[in-house]
């Protein structure tokens, strides 16, 4: 017998985190927050409290309390057990995407993830540049005996992180993890390395759609997952529908095609902004810009993520180095701002230590520029900048004639219309847009339209469907005859 227990991503955009259990094999795909979830109690100045995080995260029904899932320095501290074995073999991680793979920083260590070459960078760059925990875990409320004989708390010095199994798969081919043989495929979304799965149990296939499209660089992958489900005999699918009710969509290539027009039609700098590891939408503004006879100008961890998929045997050829001849990397003002002081005061030890460890290579790259290179040939640049870093153009002060394409969702709730307000005051500010000129919001989903999903559905062909990622399953009734909708922490037997 095969049973599913749904912990998220369900009634819901996103959040997805799925129980299979087959033979005593227990395998989750996927473990991610669910901004919904965590919206309802939380917000940017209000988080689960650090030293109860799990036991918060239980109480509000965020995290499922499953015994021996979680690592033991946060259940041991919190009184929530810790000692039990572990009866999870792995996580099947579809991409990286927090609301597909927050959550795994709260899993114990020796919980195998299985992924993709390009997602394992992605998580990489979000440790080295961040606070995340998705590769090793940094335990906490860890003490030790110091040469006093006192207890003291432990540090990343004299407690070293400890590295997360990371199996990384072919992508199309076929593994086993015990009785669960594993097929991933590479389907288009919004950041590289994302895959969909057909699992074959011991009672049926199941297949898990994840976050998929066909309007971006890579539709003929998922057009092969869509063949490979109709050929799989499926009993069942986990079909996602973020925009099930939405009508055709615009594709990468068009991005790519508008911004080129609104450049050249630009007489100053161009400001561009999209999700700092959006790849395939930094490749349609690398484009955009050399097509247009100007360079991109990218940040730091933009700068670091390329440079980790260019290391990559696999990944090498996807996108760009960051020394690439039509890219310039912008290093903004450090702690200290010497990039704009006389460094005559100053050692080049000293400026390096104004920036972060992951950071310092690049300040010796032959392509990067500052705010005052920027500010001075507005017209050579499309200057990436993102909501977080909007202080960047006190620096730059973009010349009149300017202009700002905005290749990012459009504002769903009441507290992304603030934060767009917000947005728009700032450049607003400094001319770059106006009430009677807006900015060119130029954006592409990561997700199928209505008629895209209608096509996975009916070419997965799978006798039952469950609708996942989505709040519109009332689409996936109108075109599957056996659609079996469930709530959060339901399970369903295949």
């Amino acid at each position: 017998m095969t049973d599913i227990t749904f912990h998220g991503g369900v009634n819901d955009i996103g959040g997805n985190k799925f129980l299979v259990e087959d033979k005593g094999t227990k395998i989750l795909m996927d473990f991610g927050m669910s901004f919904g979830d965590e919206g309802k109690f939380f917000s940017q100045f209000m988080n689960a409290r650090t030293s109860n995080s799990l036991a918060d995260l239980f109480e509000l029904g965020i995290l499922p309390n499953i015994p021996g899932m979680y690592r033991t320095d946060l259940t041991k501290h919190m009184d929530l057990g810790g000692d039990e074995e572990t009866e999870i073999d792995a996580v099947l991680l579809t991409h990286a995407h927090v609301d597909h793979c927050k959550y795994i920083s709260y899993l114990r260590p020796d919980i195998p993830i299985y992924c993709s070459e390009a997602s394992k960078l992605i998580m990489q760059n979000y440790d080295d540049t961040g606070t995340d925990q998705y590769l090793a875990v940094k335990e906490r409320f860890q003490v030790y005996e110091n040469n006093r004989g006192e207890i003291s708390r432990a540090t990343s010095r004299t407690n070293p992180p400890i590295p997360r199994e990371i199996r990384v798969f072919d992508e199309g081919k076929e593994f086993s993890i015990d009785s669960i043989d594993v097929v991933p495929m590479p389907v288009d979304h919004s950041v590289p390395g994302v895959d969909a799965f057909i699992l074959h149990t011991s009672s049926g296939s199941i297949a898990n759609t994840g976050d998929l499209r066909f309007h971006g660089r890579r539709a003929d992958d998922t057009e092969k997952f869509v063949e490979k489900c109709g050929e799989s005999s499926l009993d069942l699918i986990l079909c996602e529908g973020t925009r099930v009710e939405s009508e055709s969509s615009m594709t990468e290539f068009d991005v790519e095609s508008i911004s080129t027009k609104i450049i050249n039609e630009t007489e100053q700098l161009v400001i561009c902004g999209y999700p700092v590891r959006d790849l395939d939408r930094l490749m349609s503004f690398y484009l955009a810009a050399k097509n247009s006879g100007r360079y991109l100008v990218i940040d730091l961890k933009q700068a670091y993520l390329l440079k980790l998929f260019s290391g990559s045997a696999h990944c090498s050829k996807l996108y760009p180095a960051p020394d690439d001849k039509n890219i310039k990397i912008f290093i903004p003002r450090g702690t200290w701002s010497l990039i704009d002081k006389d460094l005559g005061k100053f050692s080049q030890e000293q400026l390096y230590k104004d920036y972060g460890t992951w950071q310092r290579e690049f300040l010796d790259y032959p392509n990067v520029v500052d705010y005052r290179d920027v500010a001075k040939n507005q017209k050579e640049f499309v200057f990436y900048c993102s909501d977080f870093n909007l202080q960047n153009l006190i620096d730059v002060k973009p010349n009149p004639g300017s202009s700002y394409i905005r290749s990012l969702t459009e504002p769903f709730d009441l507290e992304m219309e603030l934060k767009a307000e917000q947005i728009k005051n700032w450049f607003e500010r400094f001319g770059v847009i106006s009430r009677e000129r807006d900015w060119n919001q130029v954006h592409v989903s990561g997700h199928g339209d209505g008629m895209q999903i209608k096509h996975v559905i009916d070419g997965a062909k799978a006798k039952k469907l469950i609708p996942i990622h989505t709040q519109h399953d009332e689409y996936h009734k109108k075109w599957h005859p056996n659609v079996h909708t469930v709530k959060q922490h339901d399970s369903v037997r295949v």
